[in-house]
């Protein structure tokens, strides 16, 4: 059905003073970003000649977010996953010639305790055992002295604490500081693919699209250095399944990595393990703040 040419001057007027509306923010960033918000939501609406019940559902399902949205527990985060836009985020605002960053997810906590570097993250739980090593360093291969790692992951049954009573709250996560060499290492465990969480209006929306629901398996890092950008990234091991069908499009090139076969007999003194156990092994690249 077309658009009568009332009806599209009547939108595009409505849509001129809804961008105008924000040239006067005491943020010049913000009047542009809301201004441009506004004119693609509007051509949105436009082109899709979306209904009010479609408008209400829409509502609804953002209602929804916020009611199951917690500190552990972030649905809109996984809503701007499934969506692409967090990738998105990456692609457009990570600077050129460090590290690719990936995708959050909704399982980030900020209070991670702060660990020694070398640091036992298995406490005895089930799980293939990880040698997880490597150094922070800029895009000119210098190390970075006391970079920061934040680190977690999810369990042997391919869940994370959020979703686990049986967890520790602070099971496979940690923060450390990384050495003078920009050198880091810690033990944990191989971890899994798994579906993103499925009980809220973000499942209920994959349900009805008949989409994926499966990530690959992977490590969440965030790493940073005083005068540095900083680097939200996830490393995934090489052969993963769904590798190829990241139901949250997060996997990058450069980011793959292989587990390899480790018999390093002080590494498995140190942690009391049995060789060959599993080594990763990665150089993290920051780039410098402008």
């Amino acid at each position: 059905m077309s658009t009568s040419p009332q009806t599209a001057a009547l939108t595009q007027a409505v849509t001129q003073e809804a961008m105008q509306s924000f040239a006067h923010a005491t943020d010049p960033r913000l009047a542009q970003v809301m201004a441009l918000l506004v004119k693609h939501l509007h051509a949105f609406v436009a082109e899709s000649k979306l209904s009010k019940e479609e408008w209400l559902r829409g509502l609804d399902f953002l209602n929804a977010c916020a009611a199951i949205t917690t500190e552990e527990r972030n649905e809109f985060s996984l809503f701007s996953d499934i969506m692409g836009i967090s990738s998105m985020v990456d692609v457009v605002s990570q600077p050129e010639g460090g590290t690719p960053s990936s995708v959050l997810g909704p399982f980030h906590n900020h209070d991670s305790l702060l660990r020694d570097n070398g640091v036992d993250l298995t406490n005895g739980q089930p799980g293939e055992r990880v040698w997880f090593h490597g150094r922070v360093v800029d895009t000119h291969g210098q190390p970075i002295a006391n970079a920061h790692i934040d680190f977690w992951q999810n369990a042997d049954n391919g869940l994370y604490p959020a979703q686990d009573p049986e967890q520790d709250p602070q099971n496979l996560r940690c923060k450390i500081v990384c050495d003078a060499e920009g050198g880091f290492n810690l033990l944990t465990i191989r971890p899994h693919p798994y579906t993103v969480p499925t009980d809220g209006p973000v499942g209920a929306l994959l349900a009805a699209s008949q989409r994926n629901i499966w990530r690959p398996a992977h490590y969440h890092l965030i790493v940073s250095a005083p005068g540095y950008v900083g680097l939200v990234t996830e490393l995934f091991p090489k052969g993963s399944d769904y590798i190829d069908n990241d139901t949250v499009f997060g996997v990058r090139p450069g980011l793959i990595v292989p587990f390899v076969p480790c018999s390093n007999s002080a590494v498995a003194q140190r942690f009391g393990l049995e060789a060959p156990f599993l080594e990763m092994t990665y150089e993290f690249q920051l780039v410098k703040q402008d």
